[in-house]
């Protein structure tokens, strides 16, 4: 009964890979999920499942703790990510430019994003304790498990980051309008763990995470659509229509304040949030039936992260002198109070945001088996309910005045509601990995993982950057002397080529009259490249080993203090023992 059982696991995840090998377009995928946990994981591109990580068993299957050594184990691991993610920007021959069904217009801007490319300068990476963000990204990890002799119980603490993201991009960068800084991340900073060894076979565990989310977004607003460039067509047109009294009381020339082009920088928006306690939970079970098969399982809860925060519009002077002209006339004072509509520029408006993000519940299942005594193979199925994610909704603690104008285009969220439609679709993906014992001491590891997109083409954008990705991992476990092991990995995710031809998503490049939120590049052919290496090292030992190094190393460092100090009194000496010195002793 127990082989049949283990050979129907088997054939169920040998079905289940050559459909997904087979079927790729039929899977939806991962976008910013544990991408840098620690280093196994990175080496066998996430299929660790039935094999969990050690003390990262904590994410990966906390019923992995039973695997570690007795007594008390620590570990400390460090990540290195680096995101290249460069974007270029075409005019698309088909577009004859706003109001090009009635031919070419007299003045038609050209839109000066168009022939360019670039790559974002570094990542973004928000510090809890420094309270800011520094230009870079890095994944620091730490971790403490305790299991007396003999016992069943195993009891871990440990910090991690499962998801996380950002980059940056120069000032002048044309992806500016698409985004300019963003970071995402959540950064579980302690979660104790258990797991109970039931049988010789099958053990179970569980973890309770304490966590923080941090969310910020800066970038340059722009609205190239027909009816802005018509404002500053008509502008332009009634720039000395002059109509004494008449034009006083009804519409000042120039109509519009002059208008704004459809290139124009209308605001720059940016907006920090975080919520410093957002609960999850991990439940893992680890079945063993045969020392060449084990089948792994683990459900990873929903976390609901309430962000609050400061948000800050800065207007551009086309903007400004539009809201200006909107109060300027009894007509116009009368048409904005029917319509809601500011009736004074401001250069800017600042307060609080709040926001609610969500990041999915999940189910990972995963099968190692063992053909020869050196070789491991292993497979993993990963599941994600990313469809909770329906949009992005920012709520301000005032109304908006580009809210209010842009209701004006077909903008249904409300004067103090910026919400982004995101509809993002539920992750079904497989990942596999080998891993081969070289000798005692050496271990060699190697995985890969094809990550399609969870976001629709149609609802692409820079904010939601994570496009279809193939993920390459290589790496190694080596055992040193006193039951210290170090772990070392690198992967590459990467997609050479993400094209989103103009009018495709209603987030980037639509040219439709009716959506002005937010099409920053409409008429513009866009194509990303996406390659982001993760570095990663970690080292396991017993907690008495790490103390004796720490010993070892303050005493060394007392070492160096006392030698520096015997350094610094050398001179003193000398003018202690100097005929001068004498002299006055003898005074």
């Amino acid at each position: 009964m127990l082989k049949f059982i283990i050979k129907s696991c088997s054939l169920i995840f040998f079905i289940s890979m050559w459909f997904f090998l087979c079927c790729p377009s039929t899977c939806f995928a991962t976008f910013v999920e544990q991408m840098a946990i620690c280093a196994k994981t990175i080496s066998m591109a996430n299929t660790c499942t039935a094999d969990p990580p050690g003390i990262n068993s904590i994410h990966c299957n906390p019923a992995g703790l039973s695997k570690l050594d007795a007594g008390k184990m620590f570990s400390q691991g460090f990540t290195l990510p680096w995101l290249m993610i460069t974007h270029k920007f075409e005019a698309d021959p088909d577009f004859k430019g706003f109001f090009g069904q009635w031919g070419p217009q007299e003045g038609q801007e050209h839109d000066p994003v168009a022939g360019t490319q670039d790559t974002n300068s570094s990542g973004v990476l928000y510090l809890p304790i420094y309270d800011d963000t520094v230009n870079f990204l890095a994944g620091p990890t730490a971790g403490l498990s305790s299991r007396k002799p003999g016992s069943k119980w195993t009891f871990a603490v440990g910090n991690y980051a499962p998801f996380a993201g950002g980059m940056n991009h120069k000032s002048d960068s044309p992806c500016n309008y698409g985004v300019r800084t963003l970071y995402l991340q959540h950064l579980i900073y302690a979660s104790p763990a258990v797991s109970f060894q039931a049988t010789p076979t099958l053990s179970l565990g569980m973890s309770v995470g304490a966590g923080q989310t941090a969310l910020g977004v800066r970038l340059n607003m722009r609205s190239p659509n027909e009816l802005v460039a018509l404002t500053r067509v008509l502008g332009d047109a009634t720039k000395d229509l002059e109509i004494p009294v008449l034009s006083e009381l009804t519409l000042p020339p120039p109509w519009f304040g002059g208008g704004i082009g459809p290139y124009d920088q209308i605001a720059t928006f940016d907006f920090q949030a975080r919520d410093d306690f957002s609960p999850n939970y991990n439940l893992g079970l680890l079945w063993a039936p045969r020392k060449w098969f084990t089948f792994g399982l683990v459900y990873q809860s929903e976390i609901t992260s309430h962000l609050t925060g400061g948000y800050n519009f800065r207007y551009g002077d086309e903007f400004q002198s539009m809201m200006n002209w909107m109060g300027s006339s009894p007509l116009l004072l009368m048409t904005s109070a029917m319509f809601s509509l500011p009736t004074k520029g401001i250069p800017s408006q600042s307060g609080t945001l709040t926001a609610i993000q969500k990041f999915p519940q999940r189910i990972q299942a995963g099968i190692s088996f063992k053909p020869t005594k050196r070789l491991k193979v292993l497979f993993d199925i990963h599941w994600a309910n990313w469809s909770v994610i329906k949009e992005d909704n920012f709520q301000t603690d005032q109304d908006i005045q580009l809210l209010q104008l842009v209701k004006m285009l077909g903008y249904t969220g409300g004067h103090r509601n910026l919400i982004i439609k995101r509809d993002l679709a539920d992750t079904l993906h497989w990942s596999t990995a080998l891993e081969y014992q070289l000798n005692r001491k050496v271990e060699l590891r190697c995985g890969y993982e094809f990550r399609p997109t969870s976001i629709q083409d149609e609802l692409y954008d820079s904010q939601y950057f994570i496009p279809d990705l193939h993920n390459v991992g290589i790496g190694a476990g080596i055992k040193l002397p006193h039951g210290v092991t170090l772990d070392v990995g690198l992967s590459c995710l990467f997609n050479p080529s993400k094209k989103t031809p103009n009018n495709t998503s209603t987030n980037t490049n639509s040219t439709d009259f009716w959506n002005p939120v937010y099409n920053p590049y409409a008429g513009l052919d866009i194509e990303q490249k996406t390659y982001i290496w993760m570095l990663s090292a970690g080292v396991t030992m017993p907690f008495h080993a790490f103390i004796e190094h720490q010993k070892h190393l303050m005493h060394k460092q007392q070492e160096a203090i006392h030698h520096l100090i015997e350094l610094l009194k050398k001179p003193f000496e000398f003018l202690k023992k100097s005929p001068a010195a004498e002299t006055i002793k003898d005074e």
